[in-house]
């Protein structure tokens, strides 16, 4: 999970096409989006049932996030 979250931290290009939606992540890439959350992580462990996603919400627009490492 942390490697999820570190990625996703430092919002790279690839999170722009996300913007207002739930993603699921599994190491640096998304493996599901949509608009609800919970839909979101069934379709991810349908297609990945071995792992297990992080799931995360994209800011519409910039956001501060801060982080206590």
């Amino acid at each position: 999970m942390q490697e999820e979250l570190k990625w996703f931290a430092s919002f790279p290009k690839e999170l722009e096409e996300f913007r207002g939606k739930h993603i699921a992540l599994i190491g640096k890439r998304v493996v599901a989006s949509g608009d609800n959350a919970i839909e979101v992580l069934e379709k991810a462990k349908k297609e990945f049932p071995k792992d297990n996603p992080v799931l995360a919400y994209v800011p519409r627009e910039e956001t501060l996030i801060l982080s206590g490492d």
